[in-house]
């Protein structure tokens, strides 16, 4: 068979393209993130004999929600505030610190379509951290003394050509930046509303 010197041109730039393949498709290393930890900021003791933290909040393991797959799940980095910061420093009663909402929702966002798009590179999602707790005080009888109540939200979007390590990122630094909001919030709300039984 005679081949023409198109078709040699084609087949030399294909057999090139197959090499190159595995240079292409080595995976990026997959990141290490830093613990979140609260430790650097003023502990806040109470005058209570135990403190207790319950995780209210149950995963929908389902778009819209992505905090299954973050990094640092926002009610984790609730309750490493909560461990952190509060202390219990009384001979009885007991703080009870709930996690209320701690969430990762994606919103789709239009993006451009056809030859205008194929030159376009859009943000493509939004990611939606929120976050809610309360703390209980309770004396010796059970009786509730007084409550502290804070949220805190943010948003980010992401380019439509993001891989999966830049949305981890996204993710960890969005629920670093709403933890230390939600423990900012917390903590004036704690010296506020329980100002009474804190050392």
């Amino acid at each position: 068979m005679r081949l023409d010197r198109r078709t040699l041109m084609i087949s030399a730039l294909a057999a090139a393209g197959v090499g190159s393949l595995p240079a292409c498709t080595t995976p990026n290393p997959t990141p290490v993130y830093p613990d979140l930890t609260f430790v650097n900021r003023q502990p806040i003791r109470l005058n209570v004999g135990t403190l207790q933290i319950v995780d209210e909040v149950v995963p929908p393991m389902t778009a819209p929600n992505v905090e299954h797959l973050a990094p640092v799940a926002p009610a984790a980095a609730m309750e490493r505030w909560a461990r952190d910061v509060l202390q219990a420093g009384g001979s009885s009663g007991r703080a009870v610190m709930a996690i209320r909402q701690g969430s990762i929702v994606e919103e789709r966002l239009k993006t451009t379509t056809g030859l205008k798009g194929a030159f376009t590179t859009d943000q493509s999602e939004r990611y939606t951290v929120a976050m809610a707790g309360k703390l209980d005080l309770f004396d010796g009888a059970g009786i509730r003394l007084g409550q502290a109540l804070a949220e805190a939200e943010r948003s980010k979007t992401i380019a439509e050509n993001a891989s999966l390590n830049d949305r981890e990122r996204l993710w960890y630094d969005l629920v670093e930046a709403t933890a230390r909001d939600f423990a900012t919030a917390m903590e004036r709300a704690i010296k506020r509303e329980l100002a009474a039984y804190v050392y």
